[in-house]
């Protein structure tokens, strides 16, 4: 195989099972507390990457690093070493009035308000998730035991969008909401276009740190670390689910 730019990782050590967060720090803490016998397979750029188990099936991490076009060199050279079905599990920002800091979302599609897809020449696809792997994203969310569920984070099912500038969504926030738009991130949009050209699955669950309409950016708080767990597992649980394989 020909040798890639940014993930320099070694044939067989990727596992076809990946996880997508953007942080490093998140795929670091991914490896060290969801998953078994975790090894550092990429430091490469930041872009690091882990391979383990989790329940007894072969899982990797990877950094996606910020944005559309960081993801995309991610997500391509991630193919190229074997991946086939991808979840991301990164953070969002709040449209809707219902999604508050620490909820859970599950995006059914992602509107573009991105570059990439144009300059990649995939500019008439959808950006959608994988159909099974968004029904097992669904399955899991809703896999709460009933002692738990008054504590659990709520979940929202449905559109969101992907922006390339962080520092100008609120402008069209409002708008988005009156639109029917959930949240807004940086790479869903990407990811769900580029899998569907290259053939490979994806999806999301995403963490709402805040609600941009409602000026609630908490970022961090003990409902939201609680949370990031909570969709590191549903992520974990949907991607080995054994309609997966």
């Amino acid at each position: 195989m020909k040798k890639l730019y940014h993930l320099k990782i070694a044939p067989k050590a990727l596992a076809r099972l990946v996880i997508l967060p953007g942080d490093p720090q998140r795929a670091a803490y991914i490896a060290e507390n969801f998953l078994k016998h975790a090894r550092l397979i990429n430091d490469y750029r930041g872009l690091n990457a882990y391979t383990g188990t989790y329940n007894g099936t072969r899982v990797s991490v990877a950094t996606s690093g910020m944005g559309a076009p960081s993801a995309a060199i991610v997500v391509e050279e991630l193919a190229r070493l074997g991946a086939d079905t991808i979840i991301r599990a990164g953070t969002c920002g709040g449209i809707a009035k219902k999604v508050r800091p620490a909820d859970i979302v599950i995006p059914t599609g992602a509107g573009s308000m991105i570059g990439f897809k144009t300059a990649y020449g995939i500019g008439e696809l959808p950006s959608v998730p994988d159909f099974h792997v968004l029904q097992n994203i669904v399955t899991s969310a809703e896999n709460v035991p009933h002692t738990q569920r008054a504590l659990a984070p709520a979940v929202h099912i449905g559109p969101i969008m992907t922006s390339d500038a962080f520092f100008s969504e609120k402008k069209d926030a409002r708008l988005l909401e009156r639109k029917g738009i959930l949240a807004i991130e940086m790479e869903c949009a990407a990811l769900f276009a580029l899998g569907l050209a290259l053939g490979v699955r994806t999806g999301a669950v995403l963490l709402a740190t805040g609600n941009i309409n409602s000026t609630e950016q908490v970022m961090d708080s003990p409902s939201i670390r609680s949370s990031l767990d909570r969709m590191i597992r549903i992520a974990l649980d949907a991607l080995t689910s054994p309609s997966q394989s």
